[in-house]
């Protein structure tokens, strides 16, 4: 099993200690109580698109490259 860790996930509203595995799993038990997430309805999105709310496309976060010695 692999060892845990204390994560600091800061928030809009100020930080979160979490403990995970990895940081990923910080984020989204973090993510997970600030957010909900399912498919949008047909409805969902005409009503959105009326008030005049984009769709977002889908970027991955640049990765910063590890400086080797």
């Amino acid at each position: 099993m692999a060892q845990s860790r204390i994560y600091l996930v800061g928030t809009p509203t100020g930080v979160r200690l979490v403990r995970a595995t990895v940081r990923q799993q910080a984020l989204s038990h973090a993510a997970n109580a600030m957010f909900t997430v399912r498919v949008a309805t047909q409805d969902d999105i005409v009503n959105a698109m009326e008030m005049d709310i984009k769709i977002e496309n889908y970027k991955a976060p640049e990765q910063p490259d590890l400086d080797l010695l």
